[in-house]
């Protein structure tokens, strides 16, 4: 239980350091830093897959000021359906991507994440960017989502108005979701106890 706590600790920390970042940057930028320390090895892939489907509003993420990352370390035979832009990539939702990185692990991989779009009036579709860590057999590196492999899942929610702003946002794995669920539940119980303890 303490290590499922540790861990959802981390993830807590790692939404909250996302959402600081996103508040000072610019509209639907996201600063996106993962210590790969714990990893347990030296070398892997970290992948980034956006999630497309055909006639779905436009949206597009663009990954800038990779650090940590070779350019040389782009695995072309796993990658696909990007557009190289100003030392960086751009996927987009209308496209099957996916973007594979050989990288070294042991020290942080850090980047920005710029998502633009169409608006939606009826906001049918959110865009969903996934990023995952893998070690040299393809294992699943990290607090991973057991049901996606994903470290992260940032999302992109259109705006509902033509040149509105649309937002960025992180999905909690289900097992954050139940400890937090759970952690809440405790709060109550205890404050209740104590509500009803006799003075």
């Amino acid at each position: 239980m303490f290590n499922a706590f540790v861990s959802f600790a981390r993830r807590a920390a790692l939404a909250v350091a996302l959402a600081a970042t996103s508040g000072l940057a610019a509209a639907g930028t996201m600063h996106v830093s993962i210590d790969t320390s714990t990893f347990g090895t030296d070398t892997g892939y970290l992948d980034m897959y956006l999630s497309a489907t055909t006639g779905v509003p436009l949206a597009t993420a663009t990954i800038s000021n990779l650090s940590g990352f070779d350019k040389a370390g782009r695995d072309d035979s796993a990658s696909y359906g990007f557009v190289e832009n100003a030392g960086g990539y751009v996927l987009s939702n209308d496209t099957l991507n996916y973007l594979s990185h050989a990288v070294n692990f042991g020290s942080p991989l850090a980047f920005d994440v710029t998502f633009a779009g169409d608006y939606d009036k009826d906001i049918s579709y959110v865009s969903h960017l996934f990023i995952s860590a893998f070690d040299s057999d393809f294992l699943p590196l990290g607090d991973y989502d057991p049901r996606t492999g994903a470290l992260l899942d940032l999302t992109w929610t259109p705006s509902q108005t033509p040149g509105g702003q649309g937002s960025v946002g992180t999905v909690p794995e289900p097992g954050a979701w139940l400890l937090m669920g759970t952690g809440i539940a405790g709060m109550l119980v205890a404050r209740r106890r104590r509500a009803t303890r006799p003075a």
